[in-house]
Order: C-alpha cells, then sequence, then structure tokens
C-alpha cells in the first residue's frame, strides 16, 4: 500500500500529465506569482515537489502573492489563519528512528489565508533592469528597452549553457526529459532575476506527459533537478556582484582603518617634550594611509585564502564558500545555497562563522566535481563534531537551515571504490 507522501506524489503526477497533454506547463501558468514562492518567514524559495505543490495552490486559489508560512510560524509573528482555511501539505525528509531518511508532511498556507496582510517589497516584484544588471554578470548583454523575450531567451540559453557546464543533466537519457529540466529550470531562474514568466512555444509538452504517465517519479526528479539547475543558474548571474560586494566592504574596511590611522597620527604632540615641536606631519600621514590600505587588503587576502578553515563573521558567506570550492574543486566551481527539503551527502570543505554553533554558522559541502552547497547550520552538536573533510549527511528543513544527520569517515573509502 502507497505511504500518503507517494500517494499524493502520483496524484500531482497525474494532475502535471493531464495538463501537459492539454498543452499547459503548470510552471508558466498566466495565474501564478511574478516572483518565486517562497517563505515568508526567511524569504528562501522552495523547489523540487514542494514548489510545484504551492504553485498548484495558487493556480486553484487565485493566490497572487508567492509566500506561504507555517500556521506556528504565522503565530510568532500575530497573525492567524482564517477560520476554516486549509494547509498545502509539503514534504520534509528527516532521519527516523531506525536511522534511514524519510519523508514528513507538514502544512503551509499562503499569507492571503492569514487574518492580516504582509505587503510586498519593491525587491519581491519583477524589474527588467534587475534582470539586465544580472544577465550582465553572467556576460550577457540586454540592450535597454528590449522587449521582455530577449530576456526569457537569454536565460533559457544561459540555462542550457550552465547545465553543459556543470553536468547537471548529463545522465539524463532523453532530450525531452533533459528539456522538461531545462524548463522547470530557466523558469525558476526568470522568477529569480525578475522577468515575467509566459508559457514557451514549441515545447514538447506531450512527450512529458508520457513520460510522466509511464512513471510517475519522473516528475520528480525533473523537479529535484530543476530546482538545483536553477539555483547555478542564478548562483552565475549574481556571482560578479556578490564579488563586487564583496571588494567594496573590503575597500570600505580599509578606508577606515587607515583613518583611524590618521587620526592616531593627528594626535601626536607638537611641543611641550615631542622631538618634532613644529613639524608637518602631512607626508607621514600619507604614508600611514597607503601603509594601513596594503596592510588590510593583506589581512583580507589572507582571511579570504583561509576561508577553508574558519572565516570570519564579517566575510560574506557566498564570496567566501566561492573561494573555498574554488580552492578545492577547481576555477570553475561553483556554490548553491541548500534547498528546503533536500539530504545533501559529501566531503566537507570548509566550515565558516567560527567556532560557535548556531544558524550563523555554515558549511561547504561538495556535491559533484565542481559543485559545492553553502550551507546555514542550525545544530552542530558537540557529539557531532563536523571536521573539515569529513564525509557526511546534512538534511535541511522547511526554513533552510541544515543539521548533521550522519556523519561516515568511511564513506569517502566506499566512493572510491565504487569509481575503480
Amino acid at each position: 500500500m502507497p505511504s500518503a507522501t507517494e500517494k499524493r506524489r502520483e496524484e500531482l503526477a497525474e494532475r502535471v500529465a493531464r495538463s501537459l497533454e492539454a498543452g499547459v506547463i503548470p510552471w508558466q501558468r498566466k495565474d501564478l506569482p511574478d516572483t518565486p514562492i517562497q517563505s515568508a518567514v526567511s524569504s528562501r524559495e522552495y523547489g523540487g515537489l514542494n514548489a510545484l505543490y504551492l504553485m498548484e495552490k495558487c493556480a486553484e486559489k487565485g493566490y497572487d502573492d508567492p509566500r506561504f508560512i507555517t500556521a506556528s510560524e504565522a503565530n510568532k509573528n500575530g497573525l492567524y489563519v482564517r477560520k476554516g482555511e486549509h494547509g498545502t501539505v509539503l514534504e520534509h525528509w528527516a532521519e527516523g528512528s531506525d536511522g534511514k531518511m524519510k519523508p514528513h508532511g507538514y502544512s503551509v498556507f499562503n499569507v492571503q489565508q492569514l487574518n492580516g496582510r504582509l505587503p510586498l517589497s519593491e525587491k519581491d516584484k519583477p524589474n527588467l533592469e534587475k534582470a539586465a544588471q544580472m544577465l550582465k554578470n553572467a556576460g550577457i548583454e540586454i540592450k535597454p528597452g528590449s522587449d521582455v523575450k530577449e530576456y526569457r531567451d537569454a536565460i533559457k540559453k544561459l540555462t542550457v549553457k550552465v547545465a553543459e557546464e556543470t553536468g547537471l543533466t548529463q545522465y539524463v537519457h532523453t532530450p525531452e526529459l533533459a528539456a522538461l529540466r531545462y524548463s522547470i529550470a530557466s523558469t525558476a531562474a526568470m522568477r529569480g532575476a525578475g522577468v515575467p514568466v509566459e508559457q514557451s512555444e514549441g515545447a514538447p509538452t506531450k512527450s512529458w506527459a508520457n513520460s510522466i504517465k509511464h512513471d510517475p517519479k519522473q516528475l520528480s526528479k525533473a523537479a529535484r533537478d530543476g530546482s538545483l539547475l536553477a539555483g547555478a543558474v542564478l548562483a552565475d548571474m549574481r556571482q560578479k556582484q556578490e564579488e563586487q560586494s564583496f571588494q567594496a566592504s573590503r575597500e570600505r574596511a580599509e578606508a577606515q582603518k587607515g583613518q583611524e590611522l590618521v587620526s592616531e597620527a593627528n594626535t601626536i604632540p607638537r611641543g611641550l617634550d615631542s622631538n618634532l615641536p613644529n613639524a608637518d606631519l602631512s607626508g607621514v600621514q600619507e604614508s600611514v594611509v597607503a601603509a594601513a590600505g596594503k596592510a588590510a587588503a593583506q589581512v583580507n587576502d589572507l582571511r579570504v585564502s583561509a576561508s577553508s578553515r574558519e572565516a570570519s563573521v564579517g566575510v560574506d558567506k557566498i564570496a567566501a564558500a566561492r573561494n573555498v570550492a574554488k580552492e578545492h574543486l577547481g576555477k570553475d566551481a561553483i556554490v548553491t545555497s541548500a534547498q528546503p527539503g533536500r539530504t545533501y551527502s559529501g566531503k566537507i570543505l570548509g566550515i565558516l562563522g567560527g567556532l560557535t554553533s548556531g544558524p550563523d554558522k555554515a558549511a561547504i559541502q561538495a556535491i559533484g566535481d565542481n559543485h559545492a552547497i553553502l550551507h546555514d547550520i542550525k545544530n552542530i552538536s558537540a557529539n557531532a563534531n563536523l571536521k573539515i573533510g569529513d564525509d557526511a549527511s546534512l538534511a535541511v528543513d522547511e526554513q533552510g537551515y541544515s543539521s548533521v544527520q550522519a556523519k561516515d569517515e568511511k564513506l569517502s573509502q566506499k566512493r572510491e571504490g565504487l569509481r575503480r
């Protein structure tokens, strides 16, 4: 007898197949919110099948707000679910008492089901200027005033390019199933970049429907891979922006340090017991500023190069994680954020955030030859004793925080044996 999770998955697959047979791509419907389906509390985007469950709910109920929240989170924020409202059941995978990973259902509600409204900020609305800048970061120039179709086409091409570079679809056996992943990924990337979505023309929807009807698991696999690919595409579009932000932060730190030293230089006494009673310190100050800037730059470079051991809290996590990944996986390494409801296994490349545990702690985990995941760690317990070099399984909860589920020092040896 199928479990409740399996039954929900099969029912969703059946509905998606019917929609595709009718030529309608469910994740590109006109009646969906223009921005990513996300948590109302953390703003983290839902991925995989959970995103499809919530898109379906938005289309069914006419919700134009992309944010969802659990009843307990709503209560904590002084909001309550209206009487008679029903939540949408999502999947969360966690380790059971037998040590095996099992799915657990939990319910979320759209914010339009609450007794109060949470206003959307401007950053949560479609914005082609933002999209143009993000595409420029990825090396794609879009002329001002261009039709929105050019933005969509650019993101579709970038999705295929990133998939080929990362090998995220190399194991897919048919072009149609690869195209299904590209469709899910590029659509999610469009919403993440602020580009309005519309139905793609000429998509092999009937082939997709036949594949899903023949094997309903093809939908969950495509949703999983599509979400992962979308994260890689958005990371590619945000990389330069994040690096520029990191560089600007470093320059501000250098300038601040220089000013502090200038202030100290200005306090040198100009008389009484001083050996330089009326000295002109302008040249000294310039030298101090230059030396301070050089020293600050060297300190920050050392912090970044040492981030595989421990990055300072002030260093941007994504920038630090990317440096760690490049150090271990090569210059073409990509870093994407851990997705809610997922479990990742692989070698720990670095741990950020100092010696304390809690939500400020972060870990970089290799999950492929050139792909790493950045985890926000909710609980690295003393018993877990997670260290750089460990092979571990990290599970991500609905809030996007990861916890150590299992650690096996022999895992790497097993993997090496399988590769040989």
